[in-house]
């Protein structure tokens, strides 16, 4: 477990607590399958949020098949375009593994590249402060700071 000296503490505007920051490196063509699934068996959440996952783009995978995987041994390195993403879920070791279930169901390769780090995040207390001027909702820019929509998976 984290060093709990963090957890639980009172920063004003949030509380501290610690969780697991988890990332998964996929072929960029690979995002989408291990985000559906991710969302589909189990809840990955934020406060009242929930499909909470942050997607770094603009990678490249290395690697070389070695006799004992699928494609068995090959004397070429390959290259493909890759992102990485990354999900932050509490520490329990059953939705941990609920996680990793996912991952290899969904994941287009045969030797996931799954990290786990203990780290500690915010959880807002969701202050009232529905007529702060910078929250998106009262900006010009609303539609291009809050995004777009897409399906979620049900």
């Amino acid at each position: 477990m984290a060093h709990k000296s963090l957890h639980g503490v009172d920063i004003g505007a949030a509380v501290i607590t610690a969780e697991w920051l988890v990332t998964i490196d996929t072929p960029r063509a690979g995002v989408e399958s291990v985000l559906t699934g991710l969302e589909n068996d189990l809840s990955i959440t934020q406060g009242p949020y929930d499909c909470c996952s942050y997607i770094n783009g603009d990678g490249i995978q290395r690697f070389r098949c070695l006799e004992g995987s699928h494609a068995g041994a090959e004397r070429t390195v390959q290259e493909t375009e890759a992102s990485q993403i990354a999900v932050s879920i509490p520490q329990d070791i059953a939705l941990l593994k609920r996680l990793f279930d996912s991952v290899f169901k969904h994941h287009v390769n045969e030797e996931p590249t799954i990290r786990v780090q203990e780290t500690f995040g915010s959880r807002s207390k969701l202050l009232d402060d529905k007529d702060n001027p910078n929250r998106y909702w009262n900006r010009a820019d609303a539609s291009a700071i809050h995004g777009h929509s897409v399906e979620a998976s049900s």
